[in-house]
């Protein structure tokens, strides 16, 4: 998985996308979709980490008092 902003969709692939999302659930056709129902194997998140980021702060002596 790369970091970073995806290509743009080419306007085939915008209009393909814009029409499926204008369907209705009900039309459609998920038979040859598989039912997920095993979840034990499942990790979540296994590519999410945070992101650190070095930090330096320098502070008078009288604002620590």
């Amino acid at each position: 998985m790369k970091k970073g902003n995806p290509k743009p969709l080419t306007p085939k692939l915008q209009a393909e996308r814009d029409a499926l999302a204008a369907m209705p659930d009900s039309v459609i056709d998920m038979a040859e979709m598989p039912l997920v129902t095993d979840w034990s194997h499942a990790v979540r998140g296994p590519f999410y980490r945070l992101i650190k980021r070095p930090l330096s702060l320098r502070l008078d002596a009288d604002v620590l008092d």
